[in-house]
């Protein structure tokens, strides 16, 4: 799952957003700045995980798509193989 971008984006911003909640946290804290908190880690989830994504995108290598050779002989008839 760690070799796909989408896999990696996705573990690395949940353990950023966890970090953060988890750094941020106050027990003395009314329900309305929880929502407001709540709010605000799922949007730098957001954040992280688009930022994360082509980031990784971008840094990777393209891969190459291998196509293989039809042989002549393959060929019948004078009709394409495919």
């Amino acid at each position: 799952m760690l070799n796909t971008s989408l896999g990696f984006s996705l573990i690395m911003s949940i353990i950023i957003s966890g970090i953060i909640y988890v750094v941020t946290n106050n027990k003395k804290k009314n329900e309305e700045q929880e929502k407001e908190k709540l709010n605000d880690i799922i949007i730098l989830f957001v954040i992280s995980f688009i930022v994360i994504l082509f980031g990784k995108l971008c840094i990777s290598e393209p891969t190459t798509i291998s196509t293989s050779a039809i042989k002549v002989s393959d060929v019948k008839g004078g009709q394409c193989p495919f």
